[in-house]
């Protein structure tokens, strides 16, 4: 993808995790080919920034030596899983992506499947994943039970085995795949999962029938409160850790890979779970470079998990001003449990839910301004308008009222 600073090369590792090895190579990478500089993405992804044009193809190459490139694109469309980063060994959870994933790629019936399409894979032992974008949701339930969601739908379905489970998810993805289709030669937008399904049961007869497999059981819907983990200790896991504003330069993150880990679970909270790490003292934390604050946030009360940005400008061509020293510098002033987003333009891209206070550039005409809404997303009409500058000198006036 272009960005202002050059192409950002998405990387999706295999279940959301890297090796030592692979870690350790990609911070190599970054150096060699971008701008040093890996960004923690909300889909559990990672991106390096800054790649030019002609050192594309030799990334590529090296990402695909590594087992961090998909044989194509169709692969690499359906691997699209968010898989619970604090799962336990025994849980099912990476047991199910794995057969999940190896069936998606298998499907053929699921040619033309919405670009974004995808699924979540919840342990059920947290609500992290409760705000994560998917068009089906996993959520584990009992000893050998799943339970399937489709958001915005008042019932969801309950699965007693995982190869229940994967089966009716196939089945979900082929009905999508088929109405996105048809909507596609009509010459309409393909939608997505939850709208197609709220589509079709407006309008009874003019949609065929979803005929889900037969032992599932018709359950309530369940949404967990939002309860993204904080940085610290998971127990049995490892260390969760944030990287300020989701950024980690490669240095950082060679560091910690060459520091004696097994491996790194990639969260969609932006954070990384450091596994083979113990708590046995502020020498291993060292060693890792963990004890960096300019690098890694281990405080959950660190002022900085209260804020989001983009990239803003000049790193994203389409934001129209620079977001993060912005944010970095306001977030002192973000009273704990509010949050702060300063978007670059009224897309939203690194932060879909709605903020406390949403901050969002704006041309104005003695240049840019930042729109002010309160408990909302970035798309939404500000409610003022404010200079960086002022910002900065008055960071306090935007949450007076809490």
């Amino acid at each position: 993808m272009a960005s202002g600073d050059g192409l950002v090369v998405r990387v999706r590792p295999p279940l959301g995790q890297l090796s030592a090895a692979q870690a350790q190579r990609l911070a190599e990478l970054a150096e060699a080919h971008g701008a040093g500089l890996l960004e923690l993405t909300s889909r559990a992804n990672i991106q390096l920034r800054g790649v030019t044009p002609d050192q594309h193809g030799s990334l590529l190459d090296a990402l695909a030596a590594q087992g961090l490139l998909d044989p194509d694109a169709r692969q690499e469309q359906l691997r699209n899983l968010v898989i619970d980063p604090l799962c336990a060994p025994d849980d099912g959870v990476l047991a199910l992506a794995e057969a999940l994933q190896q069936a998606l790629v298998a499907d053929t019936a699921l040619d033309g499947l919405p670009a974004k399409f995808g699924f979540s894979l919840a342990s059920g032992r947290h609500g992290g994943l409760a705000e994560v974008a998917a068009d089906v949701q996993l959520v584990r339930d009992g000893t050998q039970g799943w339970r399937l969601q489709v958001p915005g739908q008042p019932v969801a379905w309950q699965a007693d085995s995982a190869p229940l489970t994967v089966q009716a998810a196939l089945v979900l993805a082929r009905w999508c795949a088929a109405q996105a289709r048809a909507r596609r030669a009509a010459g309409e937008h393909p939608g997505r999962l939850p709208q197609l399904l709220r589509q079709a049961q407006a309008q009874p007869g003019a949609w065929p029938l979803l005929a889900l497999p037969a032992g599932l059981r018709e359950v309530p819907s369940y949404l967990p409160a939002d309860g993204s983990p904080a940085p610290g200790w998971q127990c049995g896991l490892g260390l969760l850790v944030a990287a300020p504003l989701g950024r980690v330069t490669a240095g950082a993150l060679a560091r910690l890979a060459r520091s004696g880990i097994r491996s790194l679970r990639l969260t969609p909270w932006r954070m990384l779970l450091v596994e083979g790490l113990a708590p046995s003292g502020s020498a291993v934390l060292a060693a890792a470079g963990l004890d960096d604050p300019a690098h890694w946030i281990r405080d959950p009360q660190d002022a900085r998990l209260r804020v989001s940005a983009c990239s803003g400008a000049p790193g994203c061509r389409q934001a129209l001003a620079p977001t993060q020293d912005l944010a970095l510098a306001l977030a002192p002033h973000v009273p704990d449990g509010a949050h702060l987003h300063v978007s670059g333009c009224a897309k939203g891209c690194a932060r879909q839910l709605p903020s406390t206070v949403t901050l969002v550039a704006q041309a104005g005409p003695d240049g840019p301004v930042f729109g002010y809404a309160r408990d909302a997303t970035a798309q939404a009409a500000p409610d003022s308008r404010w200079s960086a500058r002022s910002l900065r000198d008055n960071p306090g006036l935007m949450f007076e009222e809490i």
